[in-house]
């Protein structure tokens, strides 16, 4: 056990033993958490936050529409931004013609449906 002393900043100096142990390095981060018997230090991790810009939401918006009633709420949204639509780069394979509609959409997945019950089916009689 190693002995250290605390500076007039309330900085303090971990024994090079132990900082090799654990790998702490300069410019690491800890929390200090109070505990009965004295504090205990434990290591922190940062992750860096990204703050979207309106024309980063915008692009969320209109990369995410699956249906043509989709991509005009986003539409629609990007303009009370005071955006225009137009003016977003976003997905090449995006583009409203190329989207089904909502109905289009349902018929899609009521097709799926089917074919997946029709199997389910199929597997509950062979077992």
């Amino acid at each position: 056990m190693d002995t250290t002393r605390i500076g007039k900043r309330g900085t303090f100096v971990i024994p090079v033993k132990l900082r090799q142990r654990f790998n702490i390095k300069e410019g690491d981060l800890f929390l200090a958490e109070e505990r009965e018997d004295g504090i205990l230090l434990r290591p922190a991790v940062a992750m860096p936050v990204e703050i979207y810009t309106p024309e980063r939401k915008a692009e969320f918006f209109l990369n995410n529409a699956v249906s043509k009633e989709d991509y005009d709420a986003a539409c629609e949204e990007i303009r009370a931004m005071g955006l225009d639509p137009a003016k977003i780069p976003h997905t090449e394979d995006v583009s409203r013609d190329a989207l089904p509609s909502r109905a289009e959409m349902n018929q899609q997945w009521e097709a799926i449906r089917k074919k997946l019950s029709k199997r389910t089916e199929s597997s509950r009689r062979h077992a």
